[in-house]
């Protein structure tokens, strides 16, 4: 009898430590669950809180640029054409020898009129929405070849298609971004500019051969705004790579889902 309750006794406490074993087992994936589900609430909240900080700087940047093409086009266009149309009045009234000198200067003016309108247009984001994106590249692309500035390509490989405007107005800067970066660092030449309108993704290639730079320097990648452009391309489901090394050139990547 003694050695059956012995039995007894011990196989209760067995039961009772397995239970207790498989209790804080659960209480502890409960908990562990519950941590890891708070800790990718938080991660959720931050990224859609990081997302909106990027929608609203960017949001302020384009009505700063909207803000700058008005006064190009209506204050500074409008000062032009003034002194246009007063250099036009002082030439009737100037020896024909001395009219020449008037008239290339009013060449000169019409010429700068012309370009500022052409970058006040870049610079509204309303041009680029009523535009489109290839047509907006297209006009940049006319503009660094008219002055010289690079000689400068634009390719397109099967039927373009239209995004959204918010896709459009951001792969616009970013392409803008990095033409700027090639026109004012990289001593470039030449400047191609790829678009490949893939059924569901379409993928821009943009290329200098200029002198290019160490792609591991942190100071180099803040210089040329590579986490701006990877921000803006978050925004929209982009990915962005940049490819570069020291006299070889730079090279963008993007690639956008339809």
């Amino acid at each position: 009898m003694e050695q059956k309750e012995v039995q007894i006794m011990v196989l209760i406490a067995t039961i009772i430590v397995i239970i207790l074993a498989v209790s804080l087992i659960f209480f502890f994936s409960y908990f562990q669950q519950k941590k890891t589900a708070f800790l990718l609430k938080q991660r959720e909240i931050q990224q859609r809180f990081d997302e909106e900080i990027t929608k609203s700087k960017l949001e302020i940047q384009e009505q700063a640029l909207k803000n700058i093409s008005w006064e190009i086009h209506d204050n500074v266009g409008q000062l032009l054409s003034v002194a246009k149309m007063q250099l036009n009045m002082v030439q009737m009234s100037l020896p024909e020898k001395e009219q020449n000198q008037i008239i290339e200067t009013g060449e000169i003016v019409s010429k700068s009129l012309q370009e500022l309108r052409g970058l006040a247009k870049s610079l509204n984001p309303e041009t680029i929405k009523n535009k489109g994106l290839l047509d907006s590249i297209k006009l940049e692309i006319d503009r660094y070849n008219r002055l010289n500035f690079v000689e400068a390509e634009l390719i397109i490989t099967d039927e373009p298609y239209n995004l959204t405007n918010e896709k459009e107005i951001i792969l616009f800067r970013i392409l803008q971004e990095f033409c700027n970066n090639t026109l004012k660092y990289s001593k470039a030449e030449k400047l191609e500019i790829e678009l490949n309108y893939n059924p569901d993704l379409l993928t821009i290639i943009a290329v200098d051969n200029g002198i290019g730079f160490d792609i591991n320097d942190l100071s180099k990648q803040n210089g040329i705004g590579l986490i701006n452009m990877k921000s803006r391309g978050e925004l929209i489901g982009a990915k962005i790579e940049l490819i570069s090394s020291e006299n070889k050139g730079t090279k963008l990547y993007i690639s956008c889902p339809k």
